[in-house]
């Protein structure tokens, strides 16, 4: 069941900001909110049709006081593999944000259209996951075991019922790769990463997914969306 959690007296909290609320509320997304409206953490599940469908992700709305002129900013907080979105921060670069964003689009524009186009076509020619962006260039059916691998250890939803946690949860995560294969970080550069196969000993998911190119510079640390948005458009 959809719900927020707003305060509505907030002076940040314009008729139109409500208004786009009400309306991605009434679309069935949950919502929560901070008390002013500035953040907004929506539950986003992945698009029927495309790699990530199953996953559930919280994205996180960073609310500009310009808003609607000027877009949010989005960011995903479950992690995703993605070439187009930074695996440590979650930052989102996508030109709809951006050069592209208009007074007329409006929240529900954002999840219903921008980013289940961006889940169902990514492009790994203007990536900010360098690691992601090597994968599905090397081969897409890879990159889809990859995405499926990551789904399920960040982005399957609860199960019903706590009880069932291992029959519908851990029976899920069941995969040709263990835990160590997945978590591992070894010394193969970032070619022999893409080629070496999804149950090689190496995985996208650990905290060495977002490893750039060489010459690219140091890769952004925990919480780093800030630093990550400095060196791109977004």
């Amino acid at each position: 069941m959809a719900n927020v959690v707003v305060s509505t007296t907030s002076p940040m909290a314009g008729r139109r900001l409500l208004r786009d609320v009400n309306r991605l509320l009434a679309s069935g997304y949950h919502i929560v909110a901070d008390e002013n409206m500035a953040n907004l953490n929506v539950r986003f599940e992945g698009p029927l049709g495309s790699i990530y469908q199953g996953g559930v992700w919280t994205v996180n709305l960073s609310m500009p006081l310009e808003y609607p002129l000027k877009a949010p900013r989005v960011r995903f907080v479950t992690k995703i593999l993605h070439p187009n979105i930074e695996f440590t921060s979650g930052l989102v670069c996508l030109n709809a944000f951006k050069q592209a964003w208009s007074a007329s689009y409006d929240l529900v524009n954002i999840f219903d259209t921008f980013l289940p186009q961006l889940l169902r076509h990514p492009n790994p020619h203007d990536p900010l996951n360098h690691r992601a962006a090597a994968i599905m260039k090397h081969s897409e059916q890879l990159f889809r075991e990859h995405v499926m691998v990551c789904v399920k250890m960040y982005a399957l939803p609860l199960p019903s019922d706590p009880r069932n946690l291992v029959e519908e949860g851990l029976e899920k995560h069941s995969s040709d790769l263990s835990l160590s294969d997945l978590l591992s970080d070894d010394d193969e550069d970032e070619g022999d990463r893409a080629g070496s196969g999804a149950g090689a000993g190496d995985s996208a998911c650990g905290d060495s997914a977002n490893a750039p190119d060489p010459g690219d510079g140091p890769a952004p640390g925990p919480g780093a969306g800030d630093a990550a948005a400095a060196g791109s458009d977004c």
